[in-house]
This record gives C-alpha cells, sequence and structure tokens, in this order.
C-alpha cells in the first residue's frame, strides 16, 4: 500500500476544514489547523507533513504572513495560498518571488489541487 502524503490545511472557517477532509479523505492524510498559530505549533512538531495549503485572508495572520513564519521552521516544504479574491497584486508578488510555491483559488478544484500536488507528493 502506497503511503499518503501529508497535507497541513490551514483555514479559519470550520466548515472548510471539514470539506477539505472530505474531499482528500484516502488521498491524502489531511492535517487541519484553524489558525496560522495553530498551524505554526503543528509544524514545529509534526516533521511528517508534506505540504502546506493556507487560506489567505484569516484574522490574526494572513496566509503570507504564516507561510513568512512557518518557513522558519520548514523551508523544506511547498506552500500554497488559497483565496477567494482572485490573484490579488500581493499574491502575484509572492508568486514571482517565489514566497509560495502556488495558488488555488477557491471554489476548490480536486483535481487541480491534486494536479499540483502530484508534483511534491508521492
Amino acid at each position: 500500500m502506497r503511503s499518503l502524503g501529508v497535507v497541513l490545511y490551514v483555514d479559519d472557517e470550520p466548515i472548510n476544514l471539514k470539506l477539505f477532509n472530505i474531499m482528500f479523505r484516502g488521498v491524502y492524510k489531511i492535517v487541519t489547523a484553524e489558525s496560522g498559530a495553530e498551524a505554526l505549533r503543528i509544524l514545529d512538531g509534526e516533521s511528517e507533513v508534506s505540504v502546506v495549503i493556507t487560506d489567505m485572508k484569516m484574522p490574526s495572520m494572513n496566509g503570507l504572513e504564516f507561510v513568512s513564519a512557518a518557513r522558519k521552521i520548514r523551508a523544506d516544504i511547498p506552500y500554497f495560498l488559497l483565496s477567494g479574491y482572485g490573484l490579488t497584486p500581493e499574491i502575484e508578488k509572492a508568486l514571482k518571488l517565489e514566497w509560495i510555491d502556488g495558488y488555488f483559488q477557491k471554489p476548490l478544484k480536486k483535481s487541480k489541487i491534486e494536479e499540483e500536488l502530484a508534483r511534491y507528493l508521492p
């Protein structure tokens, strides 16, 4: 049996966390966090995380702020932003400067995420 890649999904909306879990059950091992701070604690203690997908718009710490802090803990894994507001200048800059490895538009498209993550996961 193949091992499932571990995806950390960060979103402040509990329903989005649940939907992501349902959508990718059996495809990846999903770890979720409701805030950037919670996700940083997970990354600090969970060496098996292979990929991080984070919502852009969250209270306290937005997606780019989270990625900046997370890269100090785990610079060896890819980070993806997720946004319902389209490709903003801020996200475009992050892509151009390679602060993030990719971007997904809400609503989630399972095939698009699987295609992109296949480049990084077994």
